[in-house]
């Protein structure tokens, strides 16, 4: 089984490519950073206000802790707090913002869930503006209850003529296991976010933090029948992904910021289970109904879930080599080692990058540890099956 072989051997060997992404995902995210900074776009001197809008279903405490760090930020423009509830919250009166949304039980569109209340939100602006009432020279500055944009990241966007900048997403600390688990979102953020989105591709895309110009936001819904013709389908989860995918093939920019928003990570495994559980089936979700052109779905197939597939036919290469299954090429050994120093290189970098260097050598040699962890988790996800709704985990 000659093929086997090299199967496993090119596993082995995917943090060559892994380097490749990252190198040249610093060079995609200065150039695209230079290139819009000389550009003049939507981003400029002219822009009224900034809207920050939170969705939540609760969460008072996390949300106006939110608001309360970002209004206190040094910004050349005023901040609107927006919260975005559905009808059932009992906490209308208790956030500190500018404006409480609330969405009306009988509205009713293509999607549900989060996706539904970003999206009578957006409609409501697209009212107001037409009404008067809001400037249409706005920014939107989306994020989660349990996310905070940094003033870094912020200032950045606010430099740079994107239609879109997202953040690139750095845990807090939060124990151990609850930390650890995370170190994966940074490292992913750091190799495929950088390449992927600077070129003009997104892969995955993160509501934690993101700033976007009103034209994005007058002009591109959550809707799904653009790709779709079946009424019967909902956008349900995943809605970050699907609206940057769809924001890109309409032809708008997006830019991946190696600026910092801070997340909480899930506080337990049973969490980490239900939050993991609702992104894979949200991906599986669109692509299995084909809610984005092939293009994008076969990007999301191939680099979307190389984690998990590698890791998998990686892991099935030990106890094959070890008994004699399977005898890798010799003159790929050496190069099977390098791969492995390789590997913890990477993670020493780019978690230290984002949470220091003490993480970063915490993480390098945590890697398989975490790297199981997730694994089993997305593993449990898939297994339990397509949870068919907005699963919502502990944020406070």
């Amino acid at each position: 089984m000659i093929w086997l072989d090299y199967a496993i051997s090119i596993t082995w060997l995917s943090p060559i490519f892994y380097l490749f992404v990252l190198l040249f995902g610093k060079y995609f995210y200065r150039k695209r950073k230079s290139d819009l900074l000389k550009a003049k776009g939507p981003v400029d001197k002219n822009i009224s206000k900034m809207i920050f809008q939170i969705p939540t279903i609760g969460n008072v405490e996390s949300v106006n802790k939110i608001f309360e760090t970002v209004k206190s930020y040094d910004l050349s423009m005023p901040i609107e707090t927006w919260v975005v509830i559905e009808e059932w919250n009992t906490h209308k009166t208790e956030y500190d913002c500018d404006k409480v949304i609330v969405v009306p039980k009988d509205f009713e569109c293509e999607d549900l869930y989060k996706a539904r209340a970003l999206e009578y939100s957006r409609r409501l602006r697209v009212q107001m503006v037409a009404e008067g009432k809001l400037d249409s020279n706005y920014l939107l500055l989306q994020g989660d209850d349990d996310a905070v944009p940094s003033l870094g990241f912020i200032k950045e966007s606010l430099n740079v003529s994107a239609d879109i900048s997202i953040g690139t997403i750095t845990p807090k600390v939060a124990g151990i296991w609850s930390t650890i688990i995370d170190y994966e979102r940074c490292v992913a953020c750091g190799i495929f976010c950088n390449f992927f989105t600077n070129m003009g591709q997104p892969l995955w895309a993160h509501g934690e933090g993101t700033v976007m110009s009103s034209k994005v936001d007058q002009n591109v819904s959550y809707d799904i029948s653009t790709f779709t013709h079946n009424k019967k389908l909902k956008l349900i989860s995943s809605e970050d992904a699907f609206y940057f995918h769809k924001a890109a093939v309409m032809g708008y920019n997006i830019f991946n910021s190696e600026e910092r928003v801070f997340i909480m990570p899930p506080l337990t495994m049973k969490d980490a289970v239900t939050q993991r559980r609702r992104w894979l089936w949200g991906q599986l979700r669109i692509l299995n109904q084909k809610l984005l052109p092939l293009p994008n779905r076969i990007r999301l197939t191939a680099i979307g879930f190389s984690g998990l597939w590698l890791y998998t036919v990686a892991m099935i290469g030990l106890p094959l080599n070890y008994l004699g299954i399977i005898s890798l090429p010799g003159y790929l050994l050496p190069l099977t080692f390098a791969t492995l120093l390789l590997w913890f290189g990477m993670r020493f970098y780019i978690i230290g990058k984002a949470m220091g260097w003490k993480h970063g050598l915490f993480g390098a040699a945590a890697s398989y540890i975490t790297v199981t962890l997730n694994f089993f988790v997305h593993l449990v996800g898939l297994l339990q099956g397509d949870p068919r709704n907005f699963e919502v985990i502990r944020k406070q």
